[in-house]
């Protein structure tokens, strides 16, 4: 069926993918916050940390920041704290800032997974260890790397389609494939365990992929215009692989308008509030569950580490494109309608009364 095509720039190619006191004050016109917390309540370390986040448009970064400092004050370490508001140039002015600061460590959420290699160099050049906070920074010699197992990630949300997939014993069972974004280089890991996973359901013919559309950034409006040129291209969609629950929602809301609300299959990720409810509802599938208040509070002991020992101890090591990088390594969790009473609610991450608030009492699991 022929149509118009996405508005955002989406690269398109099925083959190539396989190969701690806080002045919470965010400012208008676009500028980045400025937080400072100061010393705590535990032993003071005399540790000043750099944290430079990329932004809060998505509902759990909020939660980072939070469990980060809150660690930060147990612990005594001062964080000096910027966020770019999804800027580049931005966060590049932001770092020669904190590097320049007399941080012991920098610990950063890179906007761009390339973008910010020669100014890590600079600051590591000074002496001051970094550490790449869920998203690798790529391409430039790094202290360490925490994050979850995106591999995996994608495999999980894959596997979950493709099992309800088979369930349902579609004649014809076809997937799309909305990647995240270009420049966070978490998308391409999550996308090699979505293609890992696909792969043997598409050589036997039991799958056809559509398509596997690529995003420039991680926002709502470029991910509508793609899956609204995806819904006028092709006449059939079985399930929609979407690598966060931003772009999830946007899955949602076309297939809604559509009457295809709980009828098109749909992944997520982050755990979001709203998608814990869309899937309690049924018209998203499921979503992946970071517990990302232990990963900040295990990047705030990683960051105490290098501060004392520049040497980060991890199990395993991943490649960036440069070096080895230690790799702390956390799993994630799914959260499907069945398991949601004991993955999110179980470790109050989202409240019952919140998850089923569009639910009605009668069809509610007992608490």
């Amino acid at each position: 069926m022929k149509g118009k095509r996405p508005r955002s720039p989406v690269a398109r190619t099925w083959q190539g993918v396989i190969g701690a006191v806080v002045l919470m004050s965010v400012l208008a016109c676009g500028q980045s916050d400025a937080q400072t917390e100061q010393g705590g309540d535990g032993e003071p370390h005399g540790i000043r940390i750099g944290f430079s986040m990329d932004s809060f448009v998505v509902e759990r970064w909020q939660r980072d920041r939070d469990a980060f400092l809150d660690e930060a004050r147990i612990h005594g370490v001062e964080v000096i704290l910027r966020t770019a508001n999804e800027r580049l140039d931005v966060q590049r002015e932001q770092l020669l800032e904190l590097a320049q600061s007399g941080i012991d460590v920098l610990v950063v959420v890179p906007n761009d997974a390339e973008g910010l290699s020669d100014i890590v160099e600079s600051i590591r050049n000074r002496g001051v260890p970094v550490l790449a906070y869920d998203r690798l920074v790529r391409n430039t010699a790094i202290d360490g790397y925490i994050s979850f197992d995106n591999q995996g990630i994608g495999s999980m949300m894959a596997d979950a389609v493709l099992s309800e997939l088979e369930s349902r014993a579609d004649g014809d069972s076809t997937v799309l494939v909305i990647n995240g974004a270009l420049s966070d280089y978490n998308s391409f890991m999550i996308n090699r365990g979505i293609v890992t996973s696909l792969t043997p359901h598409v050589d036997s013919g039991r799958v056809r992929v559509l398509d596997s559309l690529w995003l420039q950034t991680w926002r709502n409006e470029e991910a509508h215009d793609a899956i609204e040129g995806a819904f006028d291209r092709f006449e059939h969609i079985s399930g929609v692989i979407a690598a966060n629950d931003l772009i999830a929602d946007a899955v949602v809301r076309s297939a809604a308008a559509r009457g295809l609300a709980g009828e098109l299959l749909v992944s997520g990720m982050d755990g979001d509030l709203a998608a814990v409810q869309r899937v309690a509802e049924g018209t998203q599938l499921m979503t992946i569950y970071k517990p990302v208040e232990d990963l900040a509070r295990r990047a705030v002991h990683a960051a105490i580490e290098l501060a004392g020992t520049q040497t980060l101890q991890a199990d395993e090591l991943i490649h960036n494109g440069r070096v080895d990088v230690p790799f702390i390594r956390l799993a994630p969790v799914m959260v499907t309608q069945e398991s949601i009473l004991d993955t999110v609610i179980a470790d109050r991450f989202h409240s019952y009364d919140d998850v089923f608030r569009n639910v009605p009492e009668s069809q509610r699991p007992p608490r």
